[in-house]
């Protein structure tokens, strides 16, 4: 048996219900964060060679000389290592 014909559709209305639907949005928010930086300066040794050299002009007498012979070769070819000015000065 059905009571459709005989029985209209009645509505009832519950209390109304409140569902919360979350939406979340981005909100930038600056933190700031201080950085001390300091800057230490510090001496390392490094070394540095350095050369000095010092020139000397020695004469070489025949008496005393093993290789006289090659002396004399020198001084006959007109080829000496002691400078002109030296040997003025020499003189």
């Amino acid at each position: 048996m059905s009571c459709q014909p005989f029985c209209p559709t009645v509505r009832v209305y519950d209390p109304p219900v409140t569902v919360v639907n979350d939406v979340f949005h981005p909100q930038i928010v600056e933190v700031v964060h201080q950085i001390n930086v300091v800057n230490r300066h510090h001496c390392v040794p490094c070394e540095k060679h350095l050369y000095q050299y010092c020139y000397q002009d020695e004469v070489a007498s025949e008496q005393n000389s093993n290789n006289s012979n090659r002396s004399q070769r020198r001084h006959r070819s007109g080829k000496s290592y002691i400078s002109k000015s030296k040997k003025k000065k020499m003189k």
